[in-house]
């Protein structure tokens, strides 16, 4: 029983996997939000040039 209980403790195999996935969903969800909102800002000033440019000017 103290074997495995050592074995299951000190064992690492999967840690770096595990920290590279934190790492990049640190990184990759707020990059993801980021490039949202960039969209929905792209998106509204091409609808504000395109309203603007079909307004009848006299």
């Amino acid at each position: 029983m103290r074997s495995l209980r050592r074995q299951l403790h000190t064992a690492q195999d999967g840690a770096t996997t595990v920290e590279w996935a934190l790492v990049l969903a640190a990184i990759g969800l707020p990059l993801f939000w980021v490039f949202m909102m960039v969209l929905d800002v792209i998106a509204a000033d091409y609808r504000m040039v395109t309203f603007l440019e079909t307004l009848p000017f006299p």
